[in-house]
């Protein structure tokens, strides 16, 4: 006869007893054994299993079109469109969000999309080249902790200064509102240095490297000192290059910046170079005399100095090139599609698809297409405003 053995259950009350079956205990457990090999057999994996791709990566036969916008589409477009597109659903949203997509789209997305432009003792505001497609939600930069001179732009973010000194600066994404407070330098900084945000987005390097090069001339000292942030380090160091070629004359405004090395024009006329690799730099006499309205640009894919020149009611303007920057090119613009030309408010202030300059005239701010001689007005005239390019991009300012 079986023996009961009684067992406390606690959720009874004290004087209750159950009874427990050892024969039937056996059976349970080996059945349990049993279903143990058999579900082992059941998980045994194939050649076949691990030849398969993994769910979230889909064949290309079975992409869909939404796939492939999202996949491939979506890195391509400016950074407002991308925020427009977040309402088409829960996934585009996420998709959008990811830093991933942020990474690609600062990669693949570089056009010029507007201007900063700020008038002195003004907040900054942006010009679009086109309102559907590029725009920022905070144009002031309001976000930042106080007011700003905007100083420099480089492929979607922006360097400001504090005003009206310079003694702190900021590099900030208008679009996602980041910002990022520098330490303090170690030189001087007074209001005639003239400064230039370096920064170039790489493919297999997520974090933001960024540079930002000040040359610096101090008080009674006719040497040129080159002051280096750099975002890698969160620090600043002053670079043992000097320039003392310069002490006869001062860097008229803030740097230019492509590939690699940087361009400050001078009262001279001459141009200061400085490479941001070797540390290096040098003075490239220009044949052409530096003018307020004109400006640095890309054409062609070649670094270019874009100057207008108006005689007698006519208006051209004069394309510098190649490493003497001489004389390449001279574009005639229609005076009719002009109008009435005022010589002191003409002026260049990029070219965006290397047949579109951005000038101001007498009345406000103008994209030019040289190749039809059509004109098409952008903003209202901020008279001597300081005029910077800008690409609607997502890329992230580092750790704050």
């Amino acid at each position: 006869m079986m023996d009961i053995i009684p067992i406390y259950n606690s959720e009874e009350s004290d004087e209750e007893n159950v009874e427990f079956d050892f024969g039937e205990a056996e059976e349970i457990e080996q059945l349990n054994v049993n279903s143990f090999y058999e579900s082992s057999k059941k998980r045994r994996r194939t050649p076949e299993d691990d030849a398969k791709f993994p769910k979230n990566i889909k064949l290309k036969e079975d992409l869909t079109i939404d796939d492939v916008v999202r996949q491939h589409t979506l890195p391509l477009l400016p950074a407002k469109s991308l925020c427009r597109f977040k309402t088409v659903s829960k996934e585009w949203e996420t998709r959008i969000m990811s830093p991933f997509l942020a990474h690609q789209q600062s990669n693949n997305f570089k056009d010029i999309s507007g201007l900063f432009c700020q008038s002195p003792g003004e907040d900054p505001s942006f010009i679009s080249f086109d309102q559907d497609a590029y725009g920022v939600p905070s144009p002031s930069l309001n976000f930042l902790p106080e007011h700003v001179n905007i100083r420099s732009t480089c492929n979607g973010l922006v360097c400001c200064g504090s005003y009206p000194g310079n003694e702190r600066y900021y590099i900030c994404n208008p679009v996602t509102r980041k910002w990022k407070e520098l330490p303090e330098p170690i030189l001087y900084h007074g209001p005639e240095v003239a400064v230039a945000l370096a920064f170039e987005p790489a493919t297999f390097n997520f974090d933001a490297n960024y540079e930002l090069v000040c040359a610096i001339i101090l008080p009674d000292y006719p040497v040129v000192y080159f002051e280096i942030y750099s975002s890698r380090t969160s620090s600043w160091r002053v670079s043992n290059t000097t320039c003392r070629e310069l002490d006869f004359f001062k860097l008229r405004s803030d740097g230019f910046y492509w590939k690699g090395n940087i361009y400050w024009e001078t009262s001279s006329g001459a141009v200061l170079a400085f490479d941001l690799k070797y540390e290096e730099y040098g003075i490239l006499p220009c044949p052409m005399s530096i003018d307020p309205n004109g400006v640095f640009t890309e054409l062609h894919g070649e670094l270019c100095y874009i100057l207008p020149q108006v005689q007698d009611d006519a208006c051209t303007v004069l394309v510098y090139g190649n490493l003497d920057m001489s004389l390449k090119s001279v574009i005639a613009l229609d005076p009719q599609a002009l109008g009435y030309i005022d010589d002191r408010l003409v002026r260049v202030l990029t070219c965006i698809n290397n047949d579109t300059l951005i000038i101001t005239l007498r009345n406000g701010v103008y994209a030019y297409n040289v190749t039809y001689q059509r004109k098409k007005f952008l903003s209202s005239n901020s008279g001597y405003a300081k005029y910077l390019p800008y690409v609607n991009s997502l890329a992230t300012v580092g750790s704050v």
